[in-house]
């Protein structure tokens, strides 16, 4: 009986809640469904902006923002629901226009997760304790509130110190940009502040004692001013309810029935349908209800991974990453079923810069870039999955995977540069070749054009340089090798005299005979002398004629 009276009691809280009329407020990537107090939800909103804006200036990004929209919705007389990824939003469900700090993480976590790259656990822990304490008042936001004492921790104080510091604050941004760049944690702060780690964090100790909230200029931002809300149908603000109860397995199966009722007026509502399987661990039925509503991102992906069909599913994954590069979970299944490592790898790359701090995800893009023989990339995604890994052996693992990524990248461009180099030199012989061709074909042509030699004719020597005045027969018994290149011949005559007889260039000498390929100037006496007959002009040998011994 009392389990009965609390459903009674329940539904009709539900009843209530969707009596009342429901307006809308949005701003960034926020949105507000309210019951409420319209006011109220406006300075939540403001208040979640202001937030948002924090995270950014402290690391360095103008507009953070989390992987799907974040829709609050304030129903009242309804208990809170955790943030819960829905149809395509991260739905939250509260009972009045007021968030709890843990509440404020999960939202500032998915803003991290989606807009920037890893830091050390102590560290994002420590940044979002702080942040998750903001509080906003129009123009100024208030930061600093101390956390439950095992929240406390040295990196903590070190960012609490520096953070809620006026002389401090304005350059966090540059040392959390540094480690999220991968630099160690001594370096990043001697590169922010000039002071060493040591320095900062003694201050920090000293300064603990004084830690307590402090307030200071933010965003222009008049929530009341600045956001309008609108009225939404009734039905509407009912199944939004739904929807952010179905992060709650208690309320699921009614949620579910909610919706299916209004599934015919939105398709957001059949999504809704959908994810309560997914959510219940029924991946055929939510495959089969998201194919009711692929005009979502969300929901074109549970209808994709459902698929059992293989060019199903990748035509469909496909047709998702056109649309929304950017999703991480579909490139990872795309990639889990695509035979083009090239493809695979492509996706993966292009959904990245979503899931920066996600090591199992780079893992795999490094995986894929291996497979598609890109190493310089593999080098660079293992690295990337290093400073995301949190445990230390899993570090020391993807370490390993790095250098030996490292290795495999060395080897290709060294049998790059072996390539090119072979291929270039094959080059040069194909060019050599073509020219002799073209030199053979030149000479067969012209011997062609040739008009035959008739029976009888003799054969005139042809010359047109300087001619011999006469010619002279003897032994070649000396050369004597002058300066400028010049050689002198002293040649004994067929009498027994010796002459001598100027070579002005021998490199120029036009010699003939036996042998004349094979012979070569040697200077000083000549062993044994050579028989041969000289074509002199004035003592100057124009011609040498090498005879048979």
């Amino acid at each position: 009986m009392g389990g009965v009276r609390l459903i009674a009691v329940l539904v009709a809280a539900g009843a209530l809640a969707w009596a009342e009329d429901w307006q809308k407020i949005n701003a960034g990537p926020f949105e507000i469904y309210t019951n409420g107090d319209t006011r109220a939800a406006k300075i939540l909103l403001g208040t979640l902006e202001q937030m948002r804006g924090q995270l950014g200036d402290l690391i360095g990004v103008s507009e953070p923002k989390p992987e799907w929209p974040v829709r609050v919705v304030i129903a009242k007389g309804q208990g809170a629901v955790g943030l819960t990824l829905t149809t395509g939003v991260y739905s939250l469900l509260v009972g009045e226009a007021k968030l709890s700090r843990g509440q404020k993480r999960q939202i500032l976590e998915k803003m991290l997760a989606a807009s920037a790259g890893p830091l050390e656990a102590g560290l994002e822990d420590g940044l979002l304790s702080i942040l998750s304490s903001l509080e906003a008042d129009r123009t100024r936001v208030t930061i600093g509130a101390l956390p439950e004492g095992a929240a406390q921790s040295k990196d903590w104080e070190l960012l609490q110190h520096l953070i809620t510091n006026d002389s401090y604050r304005g350059r966090v941004r540059v040392f959390l940009a540094n480690l999220m760049r991968g630099t160690d944690q001594g370096t990043a702060l001697k590169n922010a502040f000039e002071q060493d780690e040591a320095t900062l964090r003694g201050e920090a100790a000293a300064a603990r004692g004084g830690f307590g909230p402090v307030s200071y200029a933010a965003r222009t931002i008049w929530p009341e001013r600045d956001y309008r809300a609108r009225d939404i149908e009734p039905g509407v603000g009912r199944w939004q309810l739904a929807i952010a109860q179905l992060g709650n397995a208690g309320l699921r199966e009614n949620a579910r029935k909610v919706c299916a009722t209004a599934a015919a007026e939105e398709a957001e509502a059949q999504a809704c349908v959908a994810v309560a399987y997914e959510l219940a661990g029924q991946a055929d039925l939510a495959a089969s209800e998201a194919e009711k509503a692929t005009s979502l991102p969300r929901m074109l992906y549970l209808a994709a991974i459902g698929q059992p069909e293989r060019l199903k599913h990748q035509q469909q994954l496909y047709t998702l990453l056109q649309l929304r590069p950017v999703y991480p979970a579909a490139a990872l299944a795309f990639a889990s079923k695509e035979n083009d490592p090239a493809k695979a790898f492509k996706a993966l790359k292009d959904a990245a810069v979503g899931a920066q701090r996600d090591a199992r995800y780079l893992s795999a893009l490094a995986k894929w870039a291996q497979k598609a023989g890109l190493y310089a990339e593999e080098a660079k995604a293992w690295a990337q999955a290093e400073r995301a890994a949190r445990a230390p052996e899993e570090k020391e693992m993807l370490r390993e995977a790095r250098l030996g990524a490292q290795d495999r990248r060395y080897e290709a461009e060294a049998e790059a540069r072996r390539a090119a180099e072979e291929a270039r030199l094959r080059d040069i012989e194909r060019v050599k070749q073509e020219s002799l061709r073209r030199v053979r074909e030149a000479e067969a042509r012209a011997r062609g054009q040739l008009t035959p030699i008739e029976e009888g004719v003799k054969v005139e020597k042809w010359w047109d340089g300087e001619k011999p005045g006469r010619l002279v027969t003897g032994e070649l018994v000396r050369v004597d090798c002058l300066s400028g290149g010049r050689a002198r011949f002293a040649v004994r005559g067929e009498a027994g005299a010796l002459s001598l007889y100027e070579v002005e260039d021998p490199g120029k000498l036009i010699v003939s005979g036996a042998d004349a390929g094979n012979f070569t100037f040697s200077c000083g006496a000549q062993k044994p002398p050579r028989k041969v007959k000289l074509g002199v002009q004035d003592k100057r040998v124009l011609t040498l004629e090498l005879l048979n011994r």
